[in-house]
């Protein structure tokens, strides 16, 4: 499957569940369109009744850098319904002046993006997280470390078996692609109270081509291909504009690295047997069910993670577009 009919595919399955106020918003619209920025003023009497809120307003009166914390108090217990954006704070005699900036995404839907894992990781919790959001970044963090080494050693294996250069000049590409994505999560995930973990990978080994066109009909046919629609699904969906704009680029990068996976199985799978391609079908097939399993995941609207309706959904129509059947990754 080459790249442009792979992205086709994909903005139809995203398209076809977004809300309809977002529709205009995929490809060549910004996600900017779909969001109302709104402002309000919370006149906060002081000292507070509520410990926790005069930790914050004392902790702002000292430093002017805490003060974000308490606007985003001030907008978490309110009725409005929005994403932190500015504050500003003004302190007068027995009140606390805070005005916030927020952004309003009036419909919205709400698991890390799936790259590339290498053979040999071992999965670690985060260092830090003290919020739902961060964790989730500090995963996502990880996962994309993690692909580095992936990348590395895909385009030595496709070195040692002879695949065309392009492939591993595509691999190679990944892998800088992958630094910046593990910088920008990273990012992100220290905004949300979090520190990724370092991936822990065990040295390569010598494999089989049946063994690196499995691997790849996993990692990128199946996990990378739904990251790429999950990413763009987030770049339209996430509340956070800075999330939303991190989407935006890596739902583009994620979507090369899949139309890369699918090129590598369409060069490889003619040099294996039946018995293999029996193998990489199963071992795909399974891949692709078990993404299902994760429609019971929480929403985190934040960072445009869909709830379980919208998120089996989206699951069912990349499923059906291009898993299902039995068909070959490059079918």
């Amino acid at each position: 499957m080459q790249l442009r009919q792979l992205r086709r595919i994909l903005q139809e399955v995203v398209l076809a569940g977004l809300p309809v106020s977002m529709a205009g918003c995929v490809e060549g619209g910004s996600s900017d369109e779909c969001v109302e920025i709104a402002r309000h003023t919370f006149e906060l009497e002081t000292p507070a009744a509520d410990p926790p809120l005069q930790f914050q307003i004392d902790r702002c009166r000292v430093d002017v850098d805490a003060c974000n914390a308490l606007c985003a108090m001030a907008l978490s217990r309110s009725d409005l319904n929005g994403s932190l954006t500015e504050c500003e704070v003004e302190f007068r005699p027995g009140v606390v002046s805070a005005k916030v900036t927020y952004e309003i995404l009036h419909n919205y839907a709400g698991c890390p993006v799936e790259g590339r894992r290498p053979h040999g990781l071992t999965r670690l919790p985060p260092r830090h997280a003290t919020t739902a959001a961060g964790a989730w970044l500090a995963e996502a963090a990880w996962l994309e470390a993690a692909s580095v080494h992936a990348f590395v050693r895909l385009a030595h294996e496709l070195a040692q078996h002879g695949a065309p250069r392009a492939l591993s000049r595509g691999a190679l590409a990944a892998v800088r692609d992958e630094i910046r994505h593990t910088a920008i999560m990273t990012r992100l995930a220290a905004r949300h109270g979090a520190t990724p973990s370092a991936p822990e990978v065990a040295a390569p080994v010598v494999r089989s081509l049946e063994a690196l066109v499995i691997e790849n009909a996993v990692e990128g046919c199946v996990r990378e291909t739904w990251g790429a629609a999950l990413a763009l699904w987030q770049s339209h969906t996430a509340r956070d504009a800075e999330v939303r704009a991190a989407f935006r680029t890596i739902a583009q990068d994620e979507l090369r690295h899949a139309a890369l996976a699918w090129a590598i199985d369409r060069w490889a799978t003619p040099r294996l047997d039946r018995a293999a391609l029996a193998r990489v079908a199963t071992a795909r097939d399974v891949a692709a069910a078990a993404l299902f399993d994760a429609g019971d995941a929480p929403a985190l609207p934040v960072l445009g993670i869909p709830d379980a309706s919208d998120l089996r959904g989206l699951v069912a129509r990349a499923h059906a577009s291009l898993w299902q059947g039995g068909r070959s990754c490059h079918a």
